[in-house]
């Protein structure tokens, strides 16, 4: 029989032969189930996913109830990233087929795609008591656990797993994972050395030894990892990534290493990126530079194979429009702050919105963005073309880049418009070098009207910031300034090591030399990394800055950091790249920031929130006139006491914290776009 015959040569892997045996069936039984599966099947195989879609649909339709067909057709949807239609189709197969096992796991690793985290927990539970030890299912509840910020219950799982399995090396790599998320690097170390002991090829557990080494200083052994996973694939992005960021400070070695990280593997988009972060930490990498360098990116990748929006598209003007985000930072991050407010304000019977996670670090606040989409999408493993491909599926009408050129982003299928409306807002801090991005949503102080030459999009200065700001509700109480008690003022800095660099310290220390009796404290997590404090420490010394002017804190719980702002009478910015949540987190303690506007886009964070923010009297015009500002507020006890009193009720009434003013502003503006672009459709 031609059935017969077709499944015997997809068994010996002759696919081609299966499918003309298989066809030839069709061509006089068009509605033989079996053929019309295999053939979707083969189609899954060779990643023609809309195609198997299709044949999986038809072959459903002659047995409705056919458990194997329903499985085929939802793990199709679910390489799709449509998540939730995989669901249902699973849901039904399993009812199908309630014993089965496999079907089981692969409803359960749609409902954790979709977010269902509690139902796909039941599952995987369900899976491991009709077959034990199913590596798995213990694999993916151990996933859950992570994405939900329970690393260290993950591990638990893993172990038990480890059990059944002590020879799986893949069971040692995830329990790597787990133990690595939990901060338990030497313990994750140990993991990692054990699956390569298992599997010496694995290259991926190079690249996260790697990661474990680097965090822990040992920056020699985690270049040799990285190296060996390269060895190993040479097409491994993370360990070019991992390479490239061994050089972490924001300063032009980093820009150099990153270069010679791109000598290997010019057409990677992730080391590019990331060489674009870096220059904007470089003082004397000028503005016309930076934008060649993101023209570059686009010449590099405007080409991506991915499909265009439905050429179709519903252009109505005034109907409810969806919103699809991209991030890579859907998690404790500055964009809980400047952009979840944003979403859950926005009118719903107006703008359907739609989340597309690249999040490589889900942590609980994840669940905050999941909870204001309408639709989540976790797209971490769809290729470029297939990310597209879901976007024009879901129809989006306005997609929004939030993650520039930060870890994670996905520029290169934006290159491919699947949204016939595409905008740059969010987290980076320049052009995203795409001419396939239509604006940039920007301010007056951001984005003047004389940068415009340097952006491949169009500005558009929508509101008096570019982000709102929502506090936290775990915010502690103002204190008084510390100088009161301490008898000498402290200037500060909480902003990420990035932004510490020669000019943020040339610039700290003029000040520290026209204030002699001051002192300095330098607080965020990295600084607990004595490398680095001895970064920082050498440059002060340049100056002639001693060491016992400097204090160093390692931040902790968002809680504790804020609260230590008790600790500092005021923040001076840094240089060229200034700080953003920082300079907000900084008012809404009550303690003011003295910046000098750069002459980039991330040079004129702490300007913008200022102005908008409440304390335009922070901004200065010059190096000369910060110093002075500085001096003046440390020889003036009296006015640094009113300053603390005042500023947080100053700051939460300004612009910059009215969240439904700026929502307004931003949806208007973008209804205004989608109408704009409607009317130029127009035959």
């Amino acid at each position: 029989m031609l059935l017969d015959q077709a499944f015997a040569r997809y068994e010996a892997g002759d696919r081609a032969a299966a499918k003309t045996a298989a066809q030839k069936l069709l061509s006089t039984s068009p509605r033989q189930g079996d053929a019309l599966h295999l053939l979707a099947v083969i189609a899954q195989d060779e990643g023609l996913q809309a195609e198997a879609e299709t044949l999986a649909r038809k072959a459903v339709a002659t047995a409705p109830a056919n458990a194997l067909y329903l499985n085929t057709l939802g793990n199709g949807l679910l390489a799709q990233g449509r998540s939730a239609e995989a669901v249902a189709v699973l849901a039904q197969a399993h009812a199908a087929a309630p014993d089965q096992a496999d079907i089981l796991f692969n409803l359960g690793n749609a409902q954790r795609q979709a977010g269902l985290f509690d139902d796909a927990m039941d599952s995987f539970r369900r899976v491991v008591v009709l077959r034990p030890g199913h590596i798995g299912a213990h694999n993916n509840m151990a996933l859950i656990l992570k994405s939900v910020g329970d690393p260290e219950s993950a591990a638990t799982v893993l172990i038990e797993a480890v059990a059944h399995a002590p020879r799986s090396g893949e069971l040692r790599f995830n329990l790597g994972n787990a133990l690595h998320a939990a901060g338990r690097l030497s313990a994750a170390e140990a993991a990692y050395r054990k699956a390569i002991e298992l599997m010496p090829s694995h290259a991926d557990a190079y690249v996260n030894l790697g990661v474990v080494l680097a965090e822990g200083g040992r920056k020699d052994k985690a270049e040799a990892a990285f190296r060996k996973a390269i060895a190993l694939n040479p097409n491994l992005a993370p360990a070019y990534v991992g390479l490239a960021d061994l050089v972490d400070d924001g300063s032009m070695d980093a820009v150099t290493h990153r270069r010679a990280v791109l000598a290997l593997k010019p057409d990677l988009a992730a080391i590019r990126s990331s060489l674009l972060m870096c220059l904007h930490y470089v003082a004397d990498v000028s503005r016309a530079e930076l934008f060649a360098a993101h023209k570059e990116f686009g010449a590099l990748h405007r080409n991506a194979a991915a499909p265009v929006f439905n050429s179709a598209h519903d252009f109505a003007p005034k109907r409810r429009l969806r919103i699809g985000i991209v991030s890579g930072d859907f998690r404790f991050h500055a964009m809980m702050f400047f952009a979840l407010p944003v979403f859950e304000a926005r009118d719903k019977k107006a703008w359907e919105l739609f989340c597309y996670s690249t999040t490589a670090k889900i942590d609980p606040y994840t669940a905050d963005f999941r909870t204001a989409a309408d639709h989540w999408r976790d797209v971490r493993g769809l290729s470029t073309p297939d990310l597209a491909q879901l976007i024009v599926h879901d129809q989006i009408d306005i997609l929004i880049d939030l993650s520039g050129h930060a870890p994670h982003n996905r520029l290169p299928m934006f290159a491919a418009r699947p949204a016939p409306l595409q905008v740059a807002w969010g987290d980076y801090v320049d052009t995203r070098g795409l001419e396939t991005i239509d604006m940039l949503l920007g301010d007056a102080v951001h984005t003047p009207a004389n940068d415009d030459r340097y952006y491949t999009e169009r500005v558009v200065r929508f509101a008096p910031d570019y982000i709102c700001y929502r506090p936290p509700s775990y915010g502690p109480d103002v204190a008084s300034p510390p100088c009161l008690t301490k008898g000498f003022v402290t200037f500060g800095t909480f902003s990420e090591v990035t932004k510490i660099g020669a000019a943020s310290i040339a610039l700290w220390a003029a000040v520290l030399k026209a204030v002699p009796t001051a002192r300095f404290l330098l607080n965020g997590y990295h600084l607990k990394d004595e490398a680095r404090q001895g970064r920082i420490i050498s440059l002060f010394m340049d100056h002639g800055i001693s060491t016992d002017r400097l204090t160093f804190r390692s931040g902790g719980l968002h809680a504790a950091f804020l609260a230590q702002y008790a600790e500092v009478d005021v923040i001076l910015d840094t240089a060229p790249y200034s700080g953003g949540l920082t300079t907000c987190e900084a008012l809404y303690m009550g303690v003011p920031v003295l910046t000098v506007p750069g002459d980039r886009f991330c040079g004129r964070h702490a300007a913008a929130h200022l102005i908008n923010g409440g304390y335009a009297e922070g901004v200065a015009a010059s190096v000369d006139d910060l110093v002075a500002q500085a001096k003046a507020l440390a020889s003036n006890t009296v006015a640094l006491q009113a300053l603390r009193k005042n500023l947080r009720a100053k700051f939460l009434d300004s612009k910059v914290c009215n969240v439904p003013a700026f929502a307004k502003a931003f949806y208007g503006t973008l209804r205004a776009e989608w109408v704009a672009l409607c009317a130029k459709r127009k035959p």
